[in-house]
């Protein structure tokens, strides 16, 4: 631990011994469309917005969504054996993913079945920038933003002929990774891209048993058009995803010392495919009327193949319309809505009855600048119906339990000031919700509640001389939290929690631009406490205190880059411990570095080692009576690949 202390404080020592030069304000100047839908400066934004652009994702040697979000403020990651990784944004534990809308283009990633999204198999040449706004989007998509959300915004179709990209990698444990995008001009009007993603892995694991002893896999296909208009665009996209995990079960902790290679007590196969089709209209209608409507389908067959056996279909239609009328300089008011309608159908107990989920909202957004000064308010009114379930072994109208709670609203409030051409402080409050998905219900125990949560920020961004510091302090509170635990005898169930649950955090960003050298630090501190109920007092399990990145990019030259990026995570208690009985565990810390080679502009050739010094921690880190639970993340690793764009 100390040598990587030692790194903290060079790197530290190393932001005042060489600050010199400009840069400018180009970090506030970025256009950020999450919150509104449409494109906004980021300095106008009241919200610690983080936007990491295509040039810092190559400086930081990232190769997946997760890998250029890792380290962000505010953020934790995690992924069982192999699967698809989580994001968990301002401290939510094991619901993580569920507090958090991960979104492409705008368009939520989340499905109705509330599984999950699958951002890996996003090619990251084809990704423009990621936005992540911690407590955003609450009035604009409603249900599940409570941690905030996370954008990929894609690279646009370009108005040229015979333009795309190929990329191959190779790594530790027989992984593959290779893309293909290719884009052209059919006419004056008419743009096409295809864009192929294809992984394969043997895994970090051993796996006994023969029937699951084989290759992870993720394949996806994704068809974009676009369709230009005299002031506006039609674009219809279609992706295809499949994926094959297998996996091993968690380790005690003396296996897991021992070997966390090793196999653990259950084996099986997570087999999904999806199919995604979007159809988005954008419309410049007069000079103070823009229109944006978007709609579409989507499905996912899951096939759980283990000891417990699971086959489910889940689809859900959707379409979100929206309006914004500008009626001063800078100042606007967006009028919109959305409806979406999912069912889900259990294809090995066909006596239970298709479950459904229907919801319809409307909102508006109001943002008003005097000078200076600028205030936005927001408000979203969502109905939410279900059909087809039971709680607790006892017929019950779900549509009667949400009716006799209040409505599912939202509620946003915020000053910013821009105290200079760069800087701006802010104060907000949002009030966001979550409401439980269809696989939250297929589990539930007790009277049906919405989660309500409210959240208090403070924070100021600027760049100054050759520094880009993003900065906040907040603190949440949430009521009727959604959780999958233990609600008594020892079983599990999903309910609404017994408590409430007041977060408390600081989160720092800082980037120092120097002729060849780029120095970022980003620290992360959340105080997760549970304030009333039977665990009145306790720490809320599975969210670490502190995250922090270091890491520096230096061009030697033109052409060569390298980057080292140091990420820590403090101890945790397990995600089942709301007793804090077995004390904390999991604390780590991992170095990651790289190399780039640019030829030419066109051809890259790029290597690197994840977890530098193997570092053995766990993704998972759970308790129960029975004891400890991990399930060991990744250790040292090596990849070597080529991107050429063209």
């Amino acid at each position: 631990m100390k040598k990587y202390l030692m790194v903290a404080a060079i790197l530290a020592v190393g932001t005042t011994v060489l600050a010199e030069g400009k840069i400018g304000g180009t970090k506030l100047e970025e256009t950020v469309i999450s919150t509104e839908n449409f494109e906004t400066n980021a300095q106008e934004i009241p919200k610690n917005v983080i936007i990491i652009t295509s040039e810092e994702i190559k400086n930081k040697g990232a190769n997946t969504i997760t890998e250029a979000l890792k380290g962000v403020p505010g953020i934790s990651i995690s992924a069982y054996d192999g699967g698809e990784a989580t994001i968990d944004l301002r401290g939510y534990g094991a619901t993580g993913s569920q507090n958090t809308l991960m979104l492409i283009d705008g368009i939520p990633m989340n499905n109705i079945q509330g599984s999950g999204y699958y951002s890996s198999l996003v090619p990251i040449d084809m990704v423009d920038k990621i936005e992540v706004i911690p407590a955003g989007g609450a009035v604009m998509y409603g249900d599940g933003a409570t941690g905030g959300i996370v954008n990929i915004i894609t690279k646009g179709l370009q108005n040229r002929e015979n333009y795309g990209s190929l990329g191959i990698e190779v790594g530790s444990w027989g992984t593959t990774k290779g893309n293909i995008n290719y884009g052209t001009r059919v006419n004056d009007k008419l743009l096409l891209n295809i864009a192929y993603t294809n992984y394969k892995s043997e895994g970090y694991r051993d796996i006994a048993t023969k029937e699951y002893d084989k290759d992870d896999t993720k394949e996806s296909i994704w068809l974009r058009g676009k369709y230009l208009l005299d002031n506006g665009s039609i674009e219809a996209d279609y992706r295809h995803n499949e994926s094959k995990d297998y996996y091993t079960g968690s380790l005690t902790k003396e296996q897991f010392e021992k070997d966390p290679t090793m196999s653990g007590s259950t084996e099986g196969l997570a087999d999904s495919t999806e199919d995604n089709y979007t159809l988005k209209h954008t419309q410049k209608i007069s000079d103070n009327l823009d229109l944006l409507i978007y709609g579409g389908y989507e499905e996912l067959e899951y096939i759980g193949d283990s000891s417990w056996s699971t086959h489910y279909i889940t689809n859900q239609y959707f379409i979100k319309p929206q309006i914004k009328y500008s009626y001063s300089d800078n100042s606007y008011t967006i009028f919109g809505g959305d409806y979406k309608e999912g069912k889900s159908e259990n294809k090995i107990f066909k006596d239970n009855a298709d479950k459904e989920r229907e919801s319809y909202a409307g909102y508006i957004l109001n943002k008003t600048t005097f000078g200076k000064w600028q205030f936005t308010q927001g408000y979203r009114k969502e109905k939410l119906k279900y059909k087809g379930y039971n709680i607790s072994n006892y017929d019950v109208d779900l549509n009667e339990a949400l009716i006799k709670r209040k409505s599912a609203d939202s509620y946003e409030l915020a000053i910013n000031y821009l105290y200079s051409d760069t800087g701006s402080v802010y104060l907000s409050y949002v009030n966001g919700y979550r409401s439980p998905s269809i696989q939250d219900l297929g589990l539930w125990d007790g009277e049906l509640k919405l989660q309500e949560t409210e959240t208090y920020e403070l924070g100021a961004k600027d760049t100054i001389e050759n520094t880009y510091i993003s900065s906040s302090v907040f603190f949440s509170k949430t009521s009727d939290e959604i959780l999958y635990a233990e609600v008594q005898n020892g079983v599990k169930n999903n309910h609404n929690f017994d408590g409430k649950v007041e977060r408390k955090g600081v989160q720092l960003s800082l980037q120092h631009y120097f002729d060849k050298l780029i120095l970022r630090e980003n620290i992360s501190y959340i105080d997760a406490k549970i304030t009333s109920g039977k665990y009145d007092g306790k720490r809320f399990p599975g969210v670490p205190e502190w995250i922090i990145n270091l890491g520096a990019t230096y061009n030697f030259t033109d052409k060569l880059l390298g980057n080292i990026d140091m990420y820590y995570q403090s101890s945790t208690y397990g995600s089942d411990d709301f007793k804090n009985k077995f004390g904390e565990n999991n604390e780590y810390t991992t170095v990651d570095t790289g190399l780039n080679y640019n030829f030419n502009g066109s051809l890259q050739i790029y290597g690197g080692i994840k977890n530098l010094f193997d570092e053995k921690y766990s993704n998972s880190y759970v308790v129960s009576e029975n004891g400890i639970s991990y399930s060991p993340a990744d250790g040292r690793n090596y990849y070597v690949g080529f991107r050429y764009n063209f």
